[in-house]
């Protein structure tokens, strides 16, 4: 019974950890979250007054759960056993921290509203863009579809409208809009993969239309949109 006993706290002990940092290594942040231990703590702050630590998990250990299932894909079940925690909890830690971040993360480096176009001019546009296509007082945005794959869905009327006859297989499509650097300024959407929402249609109708994220404020008469063939259907709007 004690060696059955030592074994039992061994095994608890052995569990992943973020609370105490000392449990895991540099290597072991990189290899379960993508994010070194540094990056983490920072990301921490930004949602460690809006989620609770319960009895069985921390808000540090609620978004080391959410970042390694983003990572691996892993199950809630699998989830369980690694860090020692009920399946129910898993879930109610990764819904948790995902509308956290949505709320208080997000915001902050993501949209129309968390950068300015007079700094998207000075320091997001490549000097080699800037001759190409403007004089170096224009906004110069690269905006295309992406894909989402997703499982066939049960009901009908979402499968249908989820179905791409272009890749032949249900998806939705985010629409992304990054600076000629690369530097991420809004991902739109997701909008359904049917012939309503190509790339022409999302453009039009829905971001500029709709004024998505305030978008016609932000953009001015001379800006430029660099786009691909799949918004033929945009030029004359």
């Amino acid at each position: 019974m004690k060696n059955l006993r030592i074994a039992a706290l061994h095994s608890k002990i052995s569990r992943i950890n973020f609370d105490e940092e000392k449990n895991l290594s540099v290597t072991d942040y990189i290899n379960l979250t993508e994010l070194s231990r540094e990056h983490l703590n920072d990301l921490h702050t930004y949602i460690a007054f809006y989620i609770r630590n319960t009895p069985t998990r921390s808000t540090r250990t609620s978004l080391g759960i959410f970042l390694f299932k983003l990572k691996t894909g892993t199950s809630s079940k699998v989830l369980s056993t690694v860090f020692g925690i009920s399946k129910s909890s898993i879930k109610r830690a990764v819904s948790a921290v995902r509308e956290a971040l949505a709320t208080n993360f997000v915001p902050h480096f993501l949209g129309f509203d968390h950068i300015s176009r007079s700094d998207v001019i000075e320091n997001h546009s490549r000097p080699l863009a800037q001759n190409l296509f403007g004089n170096g007082k224009e906004a110069i945005l690269v905006l295309d579809g992406t894909y989402i794959y997703l499982q066939k869905s049960g009901n009908f009327q979402f499968q249908r409208r989820t179905y791409s006859m272009h890749k032949g297989r249900p998806l939705v499509k985010p629409m992304v809009v990054v600076t000629t650097t690369g530097y991420f300024i809004a991902i739109l959407g997701p909008y359904m993969a049917d012939v309503k929402n190509n790339d022409g249609s999302i453009l039009n109708h829905n971001m500029l239309a709709f004024n998505v994220q305030d978008i016609k404020n932000w953009i001015e008469n001379e800006d430029i949109f660099i786009i691909d063939r799949g918004f033929r259907d945009s030029l004359e709007f």
